[in-house]
């Protein structure tokens, strides 16, 4: 019989706008970006974090909880799953961002205990 693999995945991308960019940020990100996230077969969870910085930028970070690298795969198709997923229309109006997508395996039940049951 074939182990099943449970791990569950984080993905993080972070970057950073002016101040005065956070609504249209945060309503860009809700109608697009969560929106496909959300919709894609194996994506458990996923929110954008929003953090005032003292410079007058906002550091803004999209989390995705998957049920599996395969199911990240199948989204990014032939992309580098390192490598951020940026609308060209959106990148000049970031002020600073991160060059690589973040990724955590969560097969540590330590680490699953401090996701909220919501998210699972």
């Amino acid at each position: 019989m074939t182990k099943r693999n449970t791990e569950k995945i984080l993905r993080t991308y972070g970057f950073w706008i002016l101040a005065s960019l956070r609504d249209e940020c945060r309503e860009f990100l809700e109608a697009t970006t969560l929106k496909e996230l959300i919709g894609s077969p194996g994506n458990l969870r996923s929110v954008a974090l929003f953090r005032d910085q003292e410079d007058g930028t906002v550091e803004v970070v999209i989390m995705a909880l998957w049920d599996s690298m395969e199911s990240i795969k199948a989204f990014l198709g032939k992309q580098d799953l390192r490598k951020p997923r940026i609308d060209p229309t959106i990148d000049a109006k970031l002020f600073d961002r991160e060059p690589y997508v973040r990724q955590y395996s969560l097969s540590d039940p330590d680490a699953l205990a401090l996701i909220p049951p919501s998210w699972r």
